[in-house]
Order: structure tokens, then sequence, then C-alpha cells
């Protein structure tokens, strides 16, 4: 045993001298040629790079925005979900690249990314001369760094940690903005050089305008991501939120507490299904001398059997070409889809010092694949045929005699009675065969 720990010593011994050395310089050299390979593939995908300069442990370069179309794709290619029209609003924008090697135990390399100059989209824009001060005062915080992201990716290249700069700024306008934002922490996982999952926090952002005419605030945010399968389809997120504030002088003030969401989406088959929840514990609203509050909102969404091709076809299609939109739109539907809301209810409500018991819906919502959209236009009925829905609401008594005093509401009543179940009232509506009933009662 003590020949073997003294061989172990041995072998750290030497991997240490190594690294410190000549294994420190080869990995730099390593990563020097890695960089020049990304870069070099940066240029054939939508980008430019400019500006670059290179030191023994450090470089600079500045990357250009500049083909939408291909920045989509690469993007996509990398797990992201944009489309060429969500690029084309970057299209001008520049980013400054600082990069530093084995700047730490931890790091192969570490990067600071700046933007440096703003999207074309604004830049070249007819201004006012407001507007002219606003854009000088943008360009001032860009060139501080002002909204700097520190990256650091690990010798194994298999995964990466960074934050970015804390901000208190004042953007000096007609009507001054304060800006902060504290504590924007991130790790994520890497496998072939592509992103497979990345976790998020944020402790506190802030946006205020100088006479508190509006403020808006939000606290301990959390988000996780992660790809679960071979296309940036199958994915798994959750989202956490302790508290977001938006008050409008002298108007409006709204809070939301404990809000959490999480959402999931997996392909099979080539076909393509999203499940999403969410829950807020409550939501204040307050307008002059009145308060609403909503106690435990509950949202939960289902959607099946989207057609992956079409999905992806959509996103780089041209929106003004109808006839290829509808093509891809009848290519969406061609299995049959399904909408379900499992689940959408509200515990309890208060309004005007009204304490009352909520309500809750659930509903579901499916097309035949025999569907033909081309034909809707002239025959708007013949949808009917090939849908079938149905909708459950149980409203509490205080909650149905509230609303029935509305004006806008009376009809409706008078219309469709509900039933009484349970010491609720509850509303069932089905469309099935191409027939409407509420409560039993044909509509249609």
């Amino acid at each position: 045993m003590k020949k073997i720990g003294l061989s172990l010593l041995g072998v750290i011994a030497v991997a240490a001298i190594y690294y410190f050395t000549s294994g420190s310089e080869q990995l730099t050299i390593k990563m020097k040629e890695h960089i020049d390979v990304e870069l070099a593939s940066l240029q054939t995908k939508g980008f430019s790079v400019e500006g670059r300069e290179m030191a023994e442990n450090k470089e600079h370069f500045i990357i250009s925005f500049d083909n939408p179309s291909k920045v989509a794709a690469f993007l996509n290619t990398q797990g992201a979900q944009v489309t060429a029209k969500d690029v084309e609003v970057l299209k001008g924008l520049k980013v400054g690249v600082d990069v530093a090697y084995l700047a730490d135990a931890y790091s192969a390399a570490s990067f600071d990314i700046y933007p440096v100059a703003l999207p074309s989209a604004i830049t070249s824009a007819t201004m006012n001369e407001d507007d002219k001060k606003a854009l000088a005062e943008v360009n001032r915080i860009l060139k501080e760094k002002t909204f700097l992201v520190h990256v650091d990716v690990n010798k194994l290249g298999t995964g990466f940690k960074g934050y970015m700069k804390d901000i208190n700024e004042v953007i000096k306008a007609e009507q001054p903005v304060t800006l902060t934002m504290t504590a924007l922490n991130f790790t994520g996982d890497l496998e072939d050089d592509k992103l497979t999952g990345i976790k998020q926090t944020l402790k506190n952002f802030s946006l205020k305008d100088s006479d508190d005419a509006i403020d808006m605030q939000m606290h301990n945010l959390t988000s996780n991501y992660a790809i679960t399968g071979k296309t940036k389809y199958d994915y798994t997120t959750d989202y956490t939120m302790e508290k977001m504030l938006i008050t409008a002088k002298d108007t409006f003030k709204l809070s939301i507490h404990n809000l959490s969401m999480d959402s999931s989406s997996k392909v099979a088959n080539n076909l393509a299904s999203v499940d999403a929840q969410m829950k807020i514990e409550s939501i204040h609203f307050s307008e002059g001398q009145k308060t609403s509050i909503l106690d435990t909102l509950t949202f939960d969404m289902k959607a099946d059997n989207f057609d992956l091709k079409a999905i992806e076809k959509l996103e780089t299609i041209d929106p003004n070409n109808e006839k290829e939109l509808l093509a891809t739109f009848q290519q969406l539907i061609s299995n049959g889809i399904r909408f379900e809301i499992p689940n959408f209810s509200v515990k309890n409500i208060e309004f005007e010092n009204q304490k009352l018991e909520g309500f809750k819906l659930s509903s579901s919502f499916d097309i035949d694949k025999s569907l033909d959209l081309a034909s809707l236009e002239k025959n708007p009925m013949a949808a009917i045929g090939a849908m079938n829905a149905n909708l459950n609401l149980s409203l509490s008594n205080q909650l149905f005699a509230l609303i029935a005093k509305q004006p806008q509401a009376v009809m409706a009543m008078m219309l469709f009675q509900p039933k009484d179940v349970n010491g609720q009232k509850v509303y069932k509506v089905e469309l099935k065969d191409g027939k409407l009933t509420v409560n039993g009662t044909p509509m249609m």
C-alpha cells in the first residue's frame, strides 16, 4: 500500500509539473487552434469577424451579425429555437470578445462578451433630437462595457460557468431611467461543442424612471433547460420567480408572487408534443382604491401530434407566401392534432372587498386529419365536421352571482342555464359530429 501511495504521489507530481510547464503551453496552443477553427466556421454561418488582436495568452476580436437566415440556421443546430425573423432585428449588431487562456485552475479559456455596436435597424432609423440623445447615451453605456457577460469553459470542454456583470446605471434621456441588475449567474453542459443544458439564477432586476411613473421589479428568478433527445424539440425546462412588481404612479399596481412554470417537449415518430404547467401563488391588482386578488392560479396545457417537418418549415417560410403557408399548415395537422387544458383554475378571488370561491375549467379540442384547410375560405362551416371539442366550467355560487350582475353577462345567462352540481354552477359544452350542445341542450 505504501508503494502504491508513493507511486500515486509521483504520478500526480509529474502531471502537475507537466501542466504548469509544457502541458499548459500545449493546452493553450490547442485552444487557440480550436478558436481559429470556430471563427473560420462562423464566417460561413452568417457572421463576420474583424479587428482580431492576438497575444501569448489572450486575444480580442469582434463578431458581427450579417446574414440573419444563416445565423438562425446555425443557432438552431446549437439547440436554440429561433427563426430568421427573430435574428433579423440583430442584423448589424457587433459583439466584442476578449479571450484569456488558462486564466485559472478551472478554465481552458475565459471569455468576456459585450455589445459594441447596435443593430442597423436602430442606428439607421430616422430620429428626432430626443432619439439622437438617447442613442448617444446607449453608445456611452456600450463603450463602458455595461452589458458584459463572462464565461469560463472547463478544461475538458464538457461545461461552462459564468455571470453577467452587475448593472447600476442611470440612462440619461428626456426621462432618465435607472436600470439595476444583480447576481445573474449561470452554469451549462456541453457535448460535442453543443449546448445540452443550462441553469441560471438572477437575484434582482429593476427598471424605474425618475418620477416613479413606471417601476418594474423582479426578484429571485431561476431557470433550468435541458435537451433530452436528438432534436431541439426534445427538451425540458422550468422557471421560478419569487416576485414581480409593476407600478404605474397613481394608476395601477400589479404584483405576482411565487410563480413557477415547467414544460417539456418530445418527438416520437416525427410527431412533436408539448406539455406545460404554470402555478402562481397569488396575483394582486390595484387600480385607484380598488384591489383585486387571485389566490392560487393554475394553468396546465398539452398539445400533441404536430408534424415535425412542418414545424421546422414554418421557422424558415416567407410569411407573405400564402400558398406555401397553407400547404405547410395542412402538413402540420396531417396526423390530426389535439389541444388540451386539463386545468385552468383559481382557488379564491377577492373583488371589491368580497371574498369569493373561484372556478375551474377543463377543455379539449381535436382536429381530424381529414380537415381540408383550403376549403374553409369558401365554406367555413366545413371545419365543424372535422372538429370535436368539449369544455367543462365550474363556478362557485358566489362568483356566478357576481358575474350575473354584470350587464355584459345578462344575455348569456338567459340563454345558457347552468346545472347545480355539489354547490357549484356547472357548464358542459360539447361539439361532436357537427353538433353543439350546452349541458345536453342542442344549440345547432
